[in-house]
């Protein structure tokens, strides 16, 4: 095989060839070095090759790839004439070097005195090898670009892309240019900052419109989102968002809609932009409501305080909650992705809480909570649940300190995924914390409460054993055997927790 370019000195530094080649043949020519190259992710992979198939604006800059002349650790007499004669600006015909490889060059000479020393000794080579056996090069710049042609179609393997090799005179040259020239390129560089990038394509729908902002994989509809919803904010109305997102506001909205999407929180459609304002604007009274929130310029909590908003099924509150009492407000900076992951883990282990709503100091009820206690053990046993269901119950709850039962009361509810209640004895407290579950059922927007309700029908006096006229109609577990009561327990609590179909 033969590759063809320029062949100079970058910088006086490094000899390079650089010149043109398809993607697919610099992909089976080289190989990454495992010692500096990280394992491209799959996502990553296509992601790439998908912008490679149908991006409109496909750039890349140039695949780095470096080489060794000589197989030992010292310089040879042929790769010291080598560097010597294009130094001087004289061809030379096929050398061979180390890996199989052969290098001729021609060079053409200009007359004109102005010309740069480039021009005077304009020097092109062809490098030839066997294609056939180990790739020969070692890539240090491109290599998820090449990966991702490895699996793509003809097409886009034959695409051809800018190449630059970089020669080493010996093994020792090659393992120190090649470590040096990776942590350049990848290290040393300061990229343009992404509220610049942004506002160069959001703000200016001549160039970029609106269509193509939904359609061109480079963009996407989070960006039309983005650009919509960024025309249509008020500070002056939000004031209390501005210090989280008023330097990158941009950014910040295409990161948001762009998981927001992803997460089929919202959809592809115009709705989404009046979705995610009215979510800001929830949010902002939060921070009127929790004035601790105010002392954030977090852009990731809220961005994970819009998330909570717009998903279903969980109080922002909750959420809130959590952020003040573990003083996360005062991060300065955090990744939503990373803090709605680690709240959701928190919200899982919540789910596994049961509290049990029961009459306090009557035998019956003793054994009614120690029946739950071991089905719920049985239950986290044979189902190896990791959290366990954990059953819990005010008036042995300590935590070190004093507090007012009702208030605990509140607060167990509210973090519990499943409240039992036992009717038996018809107790008030039962009622009004029955009642408390319904309401917040009905705030969150559900069809019925999380909760599970049963009463004795084997104690003694009728009144033991009578249910309210405002709980007949609410399903219940009638039984008259403890262990009847037991058998139906577990089979409704392994189908709430959806243990089994």
């Amino acid at each position: 095989m033969k590759l063809k370019g320029v062949l100079d000195f970058s910088l006086g530094n490094f000899l390079c060839l650089r010149g043109f080649a398809p993607m697919g043949v610099l992909q089976d020519i080289s190989k990454p070095d495992e010692s500096i190259q990280r394992v491209p992710k799959d996502e990553r992979l296509r992601e790439i090759g998908d912008f490679l198939k149908h991006g409109e604006f496909v750039f890349f800059p140039e695949v780095v790839l470096c080489v060794g002349l000589h197989e030992n650790d010292t310089e040879s007499e042929q790769v010291a004439n080598f560097y010597s004669n294009i130094h001087k600006g004289d061809s030379f015909r096929a050398i061979k070097f180390a890996h199989g490889l052969r290098v001729s060059s021609s060079v053409k000479r200009s007359q004109k005195p102005g010309d740069i020393r480039a021009v005077q000794f304009f020097q092109t080579a062809t490098v030839e090898f066997d294609a056939t056996k180990d790739a020969v090069f070692s890539r240090i710049d491109g290599n998820h670009r090449l990966a991702a042609i490895k699996s793509t179609d003809t097409p886009e393997r034959e695409r051809t892309t800018p190449f630059c090799i970089v020669f080493c005179r010996n093994q020792n040259e090659f393992r120190r240019f090649s470590r040096a020239l990776f942590h350049n390129i990848n290290y040393k560089q300061v990229p343009l900052p992404k509220e610049h990038n942004l506002r160069l394509i959001l703000d200016d729908p001549d160039l970029f419109p609106d269509e193509k902002l939904k359609t061109d994989p480079s963009f996407g509809w989070a960006y039309y989102l983005a650009r919509q919803l960024y025309s249509k904010l008020d500070f002056d109305l939000l004031s209390n968002l501005r210090p989280f997102i008023e330097k990158e506001p941009r950014s910040f909205l295409v990161d948001q809609f762009t998981f927001l999407i992803e997460k089929k929180v919202v959809g592809d459609n115009e709705n989404a932009i009046k979705r995610v304002k009215e979510a800001l604007g929830r949010v902002s009274a939060l921070c009127d409501k929790n004035p601790a929130l105010k002392d954030s310029t977090n852009s990731g909590l809220l961005a994970a305080l819009v998330f909570y908003e717009l998903r279903p099924g969980v109080p922002t509150d909750t959420f809130v909650s959590w952020v003040l009492n573990n003083h996360l407000h005062q991060i300065k900076k955090s990744n939503f992705t990373d803090l709605i992951q680690i709240f959701d883990k928190v919200l899982e282990s919540k789910r596994r809480k049961i509290f049990v709503s029961m009459a306090f100091n009557r035998e019956a009820s003793e054994n009614h909570y120690k029946i739950i206690e071991r089905v719920c053990n049985e239950v986290s046993d044979k189902f190896n649940l990791r959290p366990a269901l954990k059953v819990e119950r005010v008036d042995w709850f300590h935590d070190g300190t004093s507090y007012e039962i009702t208030d605990k009361i509140i607060e167990m509810m509210s973090d519990c995924g499943l409240l039992i209640g036992n009717l038996t004895y018809c107790n008030p407290n039962v009622y009004h914390e029955i009642g408390f579950m319904m309401g917040k059922a009905k705030a969150e927007g559900k069809a019925s409460a999380d909760m599970l309700l049963f009463v004795d029908e084997s104690v003694m006096e009728e009144k033991d054993k009578f249910v309210g006229f405002n709980l007949r109609a609410i399903k219940h577990i009638p039984f008259t055997q403890t262990e009847k009561f037991a058998e139906v327990l577990r089979e409704n609590i392994e189908k709430y927790f959806k243990l089994k179909a």
